[in-house]
């Protein structure tokens, strides 16, 4: 069994919903279970300035193994979200 981390990017107009559902068609091992588990925390607030502060704000609000977190960060004048993923595989 391994480990796996991705980081994903989507447009801020995708809905939480969208990006559960999107996370859901990979980020599991189909021999222990049958989806994602779950474990997402959206953060609307604040949105970084860009790239990096986000990715620096993650590695922050992580606690640990499979604790998932979301967050919003400018590019120019669009907004992403920044998403971060841990799974068996």
């Amino acid at each position: 069994m391994s480990h796996a981390i991705r980081h994903l990017e989507y447009h801020c107009s995708t809905s939480e919903k969208a990006i559960l559902k999107d996370i859901n068609t990979f980020a599991y091992d189909p021999q222990e279970t049958s989806g994602y588990h779950g474990d997402m925390t959206f953060h609307r607030e604040p949105v970084y300035k860009n790239r990096e502060e986000a990715y620096a704000a993650i590695e922050k609000l992580d606690k640990g193994w499979y604790n998932d977190h979301a967050v919003r960060f400018r590019d120019g004048r669009k907004i992403y979200w920044l998403v971060k993923v841990e799974w068996h595989c």
